[in-house]
């Protein structure tokens, strides 16, 4: 593995693919096929989705080897180390990709994410029936059409509330690959699935994993170790998940004053708060709410 690792972002990849996008925040590649790809390992600051339509590629994501083939669709999620990309040379097939801002906001006000979560962690690859690979192609391409409208007005929050949209239509694809493959869901994925849940209920008042090993009738440390096997993160990683993104959200979508919101998510004072936001997003609260 090339040791100089680089990033994936969105202004990189407006620098080397021809796309459709929306500032530095959403890129639609229509032909993976004329994307430069480097020897040079990259870290994910964007959540990627592709879909294969022809041939096959492969790749290495932290250090696992993949392969898509066609009617694949491949996900690789903002932080995992992807390295050794190669095309058949016949491989064709678009993809979208979403900062990890942009991402935040598409998922905000969306219901029961653990199976999404959970789903791109245990199926990088996965096979789309025809239907499912011709909807998803439907969803594209009027994507592609409401992001080509840049004059048009309302056109982010437009695409946002299609993100949406697709998600949801993907969470049934994920459920009918989920069922097809019952016989190995294991135990791990019930506790995920029944923490992520919780996390989303409670976030707002209760952000130790103690409290939420004893909601479950499971010790904190298997909680802990059995979170981070499954989902590559830990317990505490998805409880801060949550909190800033409603941070986030009420400091540029409301009215609501630092202080209010202090209140609100239940810090013990706005100095708490300010430092805690700023830990996990690199900037004041007010900062954030002019940017």
């Amino acid at each position: 593995m090339n040791s100089k690792m680089g990033n994936i972002t969105i202004e990189s990849v407006k620098k080397i693919a021809s796309c459709s996008f929306i500032d530095n925040d959403l890129a639609l590649i229509d032909d993976i096929s004329t994307v430069f790809i480097s020897s040079k390992a990259y870290y994910m600051r964007c959540f990627l989705i592709v879909i294969c339509t022809q041939g096959q590629f492969s790749y290495t994501v932290d250090t696992i080897q993949q392969t898509a083939h066609a009617h694949n669709s491949a996900i690789v999620s903002a932080g995992q180390l992807i390295d050794k990309c190669t095309l058949s040379a016949d491989c064709k097939g678009f993809a979208v990709l979403i900062s990890e801002h942009f991402i935040q906001e598409v998922l905000t006000g969306l219901r029961d994410l653990s199976m999404v979560f959970l789903f791109t962690r245990t199926h990088p690859v996965f096979s789309l029936r025809p239907s499912e690979l011709q909807g998803t192609r439907n969803f594209y391409h009027l994507l592609r059409q409401k992001v080509l409208e840049e004059s048009r007005r309302f056109r982010r929050d437009t695409v946002r509330l299609l993100l949406q949209a697709f998600i949801y239509d993907a969470g049934s694809i994920f459920w009918n690959t989920l069922q097809d493959n019952k016989k190995h869901h294991t135990r791990g994925e019930d506790i995920f699935a029944q923490f992520i849940q919780l996390v989303q209920r409670n976030f707002k008042r209760e952000r130790r994993v103690g409290w939420y090993a004893l909601q479950m009738n499971i010790s904190p440390k298997y909680l802990a170790e059995t979170i981070r096997t499954v989902s590559h993160k830990t317990p505490n990683d998805w409880i801060n998940y949550y909190v800033v993104l409603e941070m986030r959200v009420l400091l540029k979508n409301s009215t609501k004053s630092i202080k209010e919101i202090t209140d609100l998510l239940h810090f013990p004072n706005q100095s708490f708060f300010g430092k805690y936001f700023k830990e996990h997003v690199g900037m004041s609260p007010s900062d954030y709410r002019k940017e």
